[in-house]
């Protein structure tokens, strides 16, 4: 990853993120970076440009704790979408059991 660097020019106001933070994720805005901590991650928001935005998502995989690339934005809006997605992409998909695993499981409990 490249160093991630504050640059006034592209700074955001607390006023532009709370507009496009619908979610209510907790964020703190210093100039051109957003740390946003949603329910399951934390995610790093990178204002490159007037309407180009890096995500990064913190990379908890083998007890690394660096944030690596996602995706490229053009507006905060679909920023805060995609981190809200995400979430409940690996709640449903990551953290629930396959309906044959769960169809075995239920006939167990009632053989037992």
């Amino acid at each position: 990853m490249k160093a991630v660097r504050c640059n006034s020019a592209y700074a955001l106001s607390e006023d532009e993120v709370c507009e496009s933070n619908k979610y209510n994720f907790k964020a703190t805005v210093i100039q051109n970076i957003i740390y946003v901590y949603s329910f399951l991650d934390y995610w790093l928001v990178q204002k490159v440009g007037d309407k180009k935005f890096y995500l990064y998502h913190q990379n908890k995989k083998f007890g690394n704790k660096n944030y690596h690339f996602q995706q490229e934005f053009s507006n905060l809006d679909d920023t805060f979408e995609y981190i809200h997605r995400h979430d409940e992409y690996v709640l449903k998909v990551k953290w629930t059991l396959p309906a044959g695993l769960k169809n075995a499981y239920r006939k167990a409990r009632r053989r037992g």
